[in-house]
């Protein structure tokens, strides 16, 4: 008993700390007892001294008390159930002491009530918390009554004061049971907890991972970005010098003109000029609109697509670059399908792209015929949106090139400043889509967008 005490008293310094100290006082304890009132002493015909009585009932309660603190089950009010057990046990002694003062039964009889209650105790908690020996504790609990009923049964109960002998064995087997199972739940404990930190360390080096990848994604975006923007620099710095150096050399002709008198010569600067200031604000126009396109909140609710076909329609006929090529046009509106869409944005992608199918459709040589509708672009593919002109077409490798700001792939009066598919492009993409191009020399040109919703 000595041993099995110290040995749980070291192994408290490792593990379960409070529990096994309790188990190690309490085999300190009953190794005490043992020697100050040895069972020899039951056999003499004399009365059992009352204290040793009760102070086997009081190692009973801190038993289960020990085996509650092991099982991680204990709390204020169980540990008052404990001892009010205890108290229970003590009077049952107490009061069958004074019916049969020579005979042990009653102190045995409370030993295999609270080793039962351990035991049944440790096979509750084996279903709450298998694998990890409370199974191999409730069935070492469980010799306690195994042994002395079965001892009783065989020597029978008057040689029941031989059971003090016979105790001593599911003792030890409890002692070593609890220090065993103790070692092993610390076991598996550090195992558990091993195998979190080595998860943890491969999340942490997955995250590592993809941060590393996300900024040199990020670094190699930005990058694009800050080229893209001394690209858009230059471009609209050669064509606002263009058109403002133009305008400033017109208007000093025309001042020096009407100097003279020549009303006529300052009359046909003015004429010259007033393109380029219109294409000047138009410029500047679509500038504003392009810059604010990123901090745009949008406002998307499920409507048709006709009807913003229709009012983008309107506005151009009020446009005067516009409003010719589309009296002479064929415009031929198809089925579109019911989309999330900002509309105000959306409008002013069907407003961009019809503006530009009808320029190039009116410069095509051929009668001008502009299709909108909804087709899959190729076999197997979601539909998508797509406006189609008759016009000079494009090679394909400009294809991508088209949407760039500043880009213009024919020259004259059909290409302007190479904005309005830049803002196209924005909003199809703050909208989630896509927008890309088909186009062949000589063949026409079809612009298509798809958007998530329109899958």
């Amino acid at each position: 008993m000595l041993i099995i005490a110290l040995a749980l008293w070291l192994a408290s310094y490792q593990v379960e700390r409070r529990a096994l100290r309790i188990f190690a006082l309490r085999y300190a304890a009953a190794s005490l007892g043992w020697w100050v009132a040895h069972p020899g002493r039951m056999q003499t015909g004399q009365a059992i001294p009352i204290g040793s009585a009760l102070v086997g009932v009081a190692l009973l309660g801190v038993t289960v008390w020990a085996l509650d603190e092991f099982l991680g089950r204990a709390n204020a009010r169980r540990r008052a159930l404990v001892a009010a057990g205890t108290l229970a046990g003590a009077l049952v002694v107490v009061a069958y002491r004074q019916w049969q003062p020579n005979d042990p039964g009653a102190i045995y009889v409370v030993m295999i009530v609270a080793m039962g209650l351990c035991a049944v105790m440790a096979w509750q908690a084996s279903r709450r918390e298998p694998n990890v020996g409370h199974a191999y504790v409730a069935a070492a609990f469980a010799s306690y009554p195994v042994v002395m009923v079965g001892a009783a049964m065989v020597l029978g109960w008057p040689a029941r004061s031989n059971l003090s002998y016979l105790v001593a064995l599911p003792a030890v087997i409890v002692g070593i049971t609890i220090l065993v199972v103790s070692l092993l739940r610390a076991s598996l404990r550090t195992e558990v907890e091993l195998r979190r930190r080595q998860a943890a360390e491969a999340r942490l080096a997955e995250v590592n991972t993809s941060l590393e990848r996300r900024v040199a994604e990020r670094t190699a975006e930005l990058q694009v970005m800050i080229e893209g923007l001394e690209s858009f620099a230059r471009a609209v710095s050669h064509d606002l010098r263009g058109s403002l150096g133009g305008a400033a050399s017109l208007s000093r002709m025309a001042e020096q003109a009407l100097a003279r008198g020549d009303l006529a010569r300052a009359r046909r600067m003015l004429q010259v000029m007033s393109p380029q200031l219109e294409h000047l604000a138009s410029l500047v126009r679509d500038l504003l609109t392009l810059s604010r396109l990123g901090d745009a909140t949008l406002n998307q609710r499920e409507q048709a697509l006709e009807p913003l076909v229709h009012q983008a329609l309107e506005q151009l006929a009020m446009e005067p670059d516009c409003a010719d090529a589309l009296r002479k046009a064929v415009v031929e509106v198809g089925e579109l399908p019911r989309l999330v869409v900002d509309a105000t944005l959306l409008r002013q992608v069907f407003v961009n792209l019809l503006a530009n199918a009808l320029r190039f459709a009116a410069g095509g040589g051929r009668a001008p015929t502009v299709r909108i509708g909804s087709a899959a672009p190729h076999a197997g593919e979601a539909p998508a949106i797509f406006v189609e002109d008759n016009g000079p077409g494009f090679p394909p490798e400009a294809a991508e090139r088209l949407f760039q700001p500043f880009s213009c792939l024919h020259e004259g009066t059909l290409s302007q400043h190479g904005i309005g598919l830049s803002i196209v492009r924005r909003i199809v993409e703050r909208h989630g889509g896509r927008v890309w191009a088909d186009g062949r020399p000589g063949q026409g040109a079809v612009f298509w967008f798809a958007l998530p919703s329109a899958a």
